[in-house]
């Protein structure tokens, strides 16, 4: 074959995040090529399979060889063609980005930051991600979005200045009164100090990722900003969506695991059990730990791309807490209207 003659063109590019690994990254890229074979001009799809280590800190982005043992999302002998969707799971990794234009798929939202050359410029020693990304994201012209609103703000504030200079212009005794209708109305028309320019813009993506766990106002006066340059802030970093009640929500479910636990051991009790065996509460253990794992896991996927919804798994399993507390006070008032009984 005569591969100089061959010519690739990106088909499809699906991005997942480990549930199990910080910072652990595969993506899957397909490609539709044009080549000679035999003399002859053949197409075909050629699919890859790459695994990265991606960070915003000082760390560099690096690419590592997939693990011949580990499971792969391309699996051996897969015969079609596949196709992922954002949210789909293949073994401990959750589809965050996917792209077919096949299959006429296209991203629901930004990318994440770690995976937005924009915010993370580390993205350029990885060329084979940064390349394809840069296929599917426009982010040049997200930048050129932005510069006529400033341009658009700092016009506004010279026409203000123009006006006031205007309204200036003019007899003394009637600025003299003026400014005596002014002060008395001073104490009633008090406008909140704005936020200085230098100040909005020295704020970072990690300067609001940290206050993720608080709501957006309460995060707003942490800043020092207002509610809505936060929010311009963050869809600028490709947060569509505060994600306080996200992580909360979260943060609940970890925190009641101890409270499962001890639920199903009083079920056991009440069942005649006397007494758990050692080998089925070393399971327990191990599963909520593993429980744990995947919801910090999951907490930490969300605070990087809040955009993207719970999993399925996530989400029944806090139907079935709601339930175990439900039933938990249901027996609990039924014992107080007992006791009032026999009173």
């Amino acid at each position: 074959m005569d591969m100089d003659a061959a010519v690739s063109t990106l088909t499809a590019l699906s991005i997942f995040s480990s549930t199990v690994e910080h910072a652990a990254y595969r993506s899957v890229h397909g490609y539709k090529v044009l080549g000679r074979k035999d003399g002859k001009w053949v197409r075909w799809e050629r699919w890859l399979e790459r695994q990265f280590v991606l960070s915003l800190s000082v760390p560099p982005c690096i690419e590592v060889a997939v693990p011949a043992a580990s499971p792969r999302i391309l699996l051996a002998g897969w015969r079609g063609r596949p196709v992922f969707r954002e949210g789909q799971t293949v073994g401990t990794w959750r589809c965050i980005v996917a792209f077919d234009s096949v299959a006429s798929i296209a991203p629901s939202s930004p990318p994440p930051p770690v995976l937005n050359p924009v915010v993370n410029p580390q993205l350029q020693c990885l060329p084979n991600l940064y390349i394809d990304l840069q296929k599917v994201f426009p982010f040049q012209k997200v930048e050129a979005k932005e510069q006529p609103v400033h341009s658009g703000e700092q016009k506004k504030g010279s026409d203000e200045t123009d006006s006031s200079e205007y309204d200036s212009d003019g007899d003394p005794q009637s600025d003299k009164e003026c400014c005596m209708m002014h002060a008395e109305l001073a104490p009633q028309v008090q406008k909140k100090p704005r936020a200085n320019r230098k100040l909005i813009e020295s704020i970072t993506l990690v300067d609001i990722a940290r206050c993720f766990h608080l709501p957006i106002r309460e995060a707003s006066k942490t800043l020092k900003i207002g509610v809505s340059i936060l929010k311009r802030k963050c869809r600028k970093y490709g947060i569509p969506r505060w994600p306080h009640r996200k992580i909360k929500s979260l943060e609940s479910l970890i925190n009641d695991l101890e409270y499962v636990l001890d639920d199903d051991a009083r079920e056991e009790v009440q069942q005649g059990l006397q007494k758990i065996e050692e080998e089925r509460q070393a399971a327990a253990i191990k599963a909520l730990t593993k429980r744990k794992k995947m919801l910090e896991s999951e907490m930490e996927i969300i605070q990087q791309k809040p955009a993207l919804d719970l999993m399925t798994e996530t989400k029944q399993f806090r139907e079935d807490v709601f339930k175990r507390r439900y039933r938990a006070k249901t027996s609990i008032l039924e014992s107080l209207g007992s006791l009032e009984s026999l009173e």
